[in-house]
C-alpha cells in the first residue's frame, strides 16, 4: 500500500510532530488550511438543474392556463351539472345557457342515486322482494303507467313476469326529492333503454301532461288502477 504522504507532498509529516497524539495545534491548523485550499472555488451564477426545473414549471403553468381558458366553460357553475335543465337558468345570466344534457346520462345518475338499492344496478331487482325492470311488461309497455308510478308511487300486490311482489314504491314527484318533469323523463328513458330494453324514450312534455292530469292525487297507485294504462 502506498504512503498517502507520497501522493501529496504538501501535507506536513505528522509523525515527527511532538504531542500526545502526534500532532500539535499548529500542525492541525496547517493540515486543515491545506485541505481547504484544495477544495474547488465556488462559481458565480446558477447551476443548470434549477434553471431546467424553472423552465419546466413555467411551461406547466402556461399550459395549465391555456387548458383552463379553453375548457373551463367560463367557470360557469351550471356547465358540468347534467342534472340542471337549460330552462332552470335564470334570466340575466351572463352568456348563453349551456347545451341540454344527455337525458340518458341524467337518467343513469338519478337511477344510481335513488333506485339501485331496490332494483339493483343490473335492473334485476331482488327476487321475491323488489320486481325487475329488465323485460318488465310494466316498463316496456305504455309510458303512461311508469310515469304514474314514479310520480305517486305504487302499493299493494303486483305481478311482474309471472312473479308476485307486494312491496312499496315511493313517490318521487311530490316527495322531498321533488323530481321535475325532465328528471322523471330522463330516468324512465334510461330504464326503458338499458339492460337490453328497447322501449321509446319518455319526453318531459308527456310527464308534464300526466302530472297536470293527476295533480289532485295523494295516494299511491295500485296494479289494478294501472292496468288501464298498460
Amino acid at each position: 500500500m502506498s504512503d498517502p504522504r507520497s501522493e501529496n507532498s504538501n501535507l506536513p509529516d505528522v509523525s515527527d510532530v511532538p504531542g500526545q497524539d502526534g500532532l500539535s495545534d499548529d500542525s492541525l491548523q496547517s493540515v486543515h488550511a491545506q485541505m481547504l485550499r484544495e477544495k474547488p472555488e465556488p462559481k458565480d451564477g446558477f447551476s443548470p438543474i434549477p434553471i431546467l426545473l424553472l423552465l419546466i414549471f413555467s411551461g406547466l403553468i402556461v399550459f395549465g392556463g391555456i387548458y383552463m381558458a379553453r375548457y373551463s366553460a367560463g367557470f360557469n357553475a351550471l356547465a358540468f351539472n347534467e342534472t340542471v335543465r337549460p330552462d332552470d337558468v335564470g334570466e340575466g345570466g351572463e352568456g348563453e345557457a349551456p347545451p341540454a344534457p344527455d337525458p340518458l346520462v341524467v337518467g343513469k345518475r338519478l337511477y344510481t342515486q335513488n333506485c339501485v338499492a331496490c332494483h339493483q344496478a343490473t335492473g334485476q331487482g331482488l327476487p321475491g322482494v323488489f320486481p325487475p325492470l329488465v323485460a318488465s311488461e310494466w316498463v316496456l309497455g305504455s309510458e303512461q303507467s311508469p310515469i304514474r308510478v314514479v310520480l305517486h308511487g305504487l302499493g299493494g300486490e303486483i305481478e311482474v313476469l309471472g312473479v308476485s311482489y307486494n312491496s312499496i314504491m315511493p313517490a318521487f314527484g311530490p316527495s322531498t326529492l321533488n323530481w321535475g318533469d325532465g328528471d322523471i323523463a330522463a330516468v324512465l328513458s334510461y330504464i326503458r333503454q338499458e339492460w337490453g330494453n328497447a322501449a321509446d324514450p319518455v319526453s318531459p312534455e308527456t310527464v308534464a301532461a300526466v302530472r297536470a292530469e293527476t295533480a289532485d292525487r295523494t295516494t299511491a297507485w295500485t296494479a289494478a288502477e294501472l292496468d288501464a294504462f298498460k
